[in-house]
């Protein structure tokens, strides 16, 4: 190999060995930017993939409020169709109720030619201290049980409730 003559002004070429490790550096440097890359690519991906996850879960843990609320909501609703159930229920004792005192006022306004049976009792309760028929000193008669019953044939035994 010759060397090409030198122009005035310009530099000498550098020496092979020179340019060598400059064209090794030069690929070092292409493949470090290449590595470089690459990991920048694999990094974006699990980024991106522990995105993905953080968002599942959050959705999840939305998912899961969602469906406590419906729940909640599933309850209150069937609360409330009870509470309707009820108040039309009330709703229709009330009417009954009213029906009730209609009838019972139409018969106690009837005149009294009604059978006895449907007549309100008049009667006066005696008083107290009076017989049955309202005779003072007649008093009902009331037995004392405490002497008329039986003694048991089992003989009583310490320690089973009963009194010798």
């Amino acid at each position: 190999m010759s060397v090409p003559p030198a122009s005035p002004g310009a530099e000498p070429p550098l020496p092979r060995w020179m340019r060598l490790i400059g064209a090794g550096l030069t690929a070092l440097v292409a493949v470090l930017a290449l590595v470089l890359l690459h990991q920048l690519q694999q990094q974006a991906n699990r980024n991106q993939a522990l995105e993905g996850r953080v968002q599942d879960l959050e959705n999840s843990r939305d998912l899961e409020r969602a469906q406590a609320l419906e729940a909640q909501l599933r309850a209150l609703a069937q609360r409330l169709q009870g509470l309707e159930a009820s108040a039309g229920q009330v709703q229709e004792l009330e009417l009954q109720q009213q029906e009730l005192r209609r009838q019972l006022q139409s018969q106690l306004q009837r005149p009294s030619s009604q059978s006895p049976e449907f007549l309100p009792f008049n009667d006066p309760l005696p008083a107290p201290g009076r017989g049955p028929l309202g005779q003072p000193g007649a008093k009902p008669a009331i037995k004392s049980t405490a002497k008329s019953l039986p003694k048991s044939p089992i003989p009583s035994r310490p320690g089973d409730g009963r009194l010798p």
